[in-house]
């Protein structure tokens, strides 16, 4: 028995370091939440990292199909009170068999992840959309379900949980446009590529133009067109709840960060916030609830 305790103190430990070296914004986030939905958090923030990973930690497609269907059959065999063994999986599933969480969010945010083995560009804005829908939406979602009790949830909650998903995602794609290009991620729909012969060289290149300014000036207002519904969730939400939706904060701030430098998005100093200047962002959240 206190092998078991001991052993579940390890896998949440591994998956707050995980999410500590991985995803350090919601690390932080998370660290507003009060137990046991912080520990939620980290398991479910880990979880993202593991799959977000799929395109750099395999050498093709298929492969990484390979590796993303364990990740299907995993989380259904969680749902199931029947975890495989993995540091990752135990801290899950505790957190899905808690929370009722739904099954088809896991898929949604697989099912993008899918997309990031794609060699072509999202065809236009709505196939990106559904992109942003599946890595953002549906993690923010999960978030909130994470950090808020089951008889506490709201439409409105669950609305914003999304929103802020989708915000930290659209905002991640500007911070990441050239490490993405690195790494062979094509996040640029056609129709852009279209509009803008120069784009895809700026993004090689790192090297700013109209184009990547373009661009980059689009995903942060898609991402600011999220914040009132994170707004009107919020309203009525308690401590935990403003954990989950503080994604949004963060990326609110970058995109400030991203327009005062005329949308240039390879400046590293603005993609990246320092440990102080993250937890003063978040210090509003913590100590008034203030999501934005």
């Amino acid at each position: 028995m206190q092998d078991d305790h001991n052993d579940a103190l390890s896998d949440v430990s591994y998956c707050a370091d995980l999410v500590r070296g991985a995803d350090p914004d919601r690390f932080a986030t998370a660290m507003l939440c009060p137990t046991p939905g912080r520990w939620r958090l980290f398991a479910l923030y880990a979880f993202n990292a593991e799959v977000a990973k799929t395109r750099e930690a395999v050498r093709d497609s298929m492969i990484g199909e390979i590796r993303l269907q364990w990740w299907r059959d995993a989380i259904a065999e969680c749902r199931a009170g029947t975890p495989r063994r993995h540091q990752v999986l135990h801290p899950l599933a505790t957190a899905i068999l808690d929370c009722n969480l739904p099954e088809s969010c896991f898929l949604e945010v697989i099912d993008a992840r899918g997309r990031d083995l794609d060699d072509l560009p999202p065809v236009d804005e709505d196939e990106l959309q559904t992109y942003i829908e599946g890595s953002g939406g549906a993690i923010g979602e999960l978030a909130y379900r994470c950090a808020v009790p089951e008889e506490a949830l709201t439409q409105d909650g669950l609305k914003a949980g999304r929103a802020a998903g989708r915000a930290w995602a659209w905002i991640g794609l500007a911070r990441g446009l050239h490490v993405h290009r690195v790494l062979g991620r094509h996040t640029i729909p056609a129709t852009w590529l279209a509009r803008y012969p120069d784009l895809s060289q700026e993004v090689a290149v790192a090297r700013v133009g109209e184009a990547s300014r373009a661009w980059t000036e689009w995903l942060v207002k898609q991402a600011r067109a999220e914040l009132p519904v994170v707004r009107r969730g919020a309203i009525t939400m308690g401590k935990s709840g403003h954990a989950a939706l503080a994604p949004a904060r963060l990326a609110a701030l970058y995109g400030k960060r991203l327009q005062g430098v005329g949308y240039d998005p390879y400046q590293l100093d603005i993609n990246t916030l320092a440990p102080a200047r993250r937890a003063w962002s978040l210090l509003g959240t913590s100590l008034f609830g203030w999501v934005l």
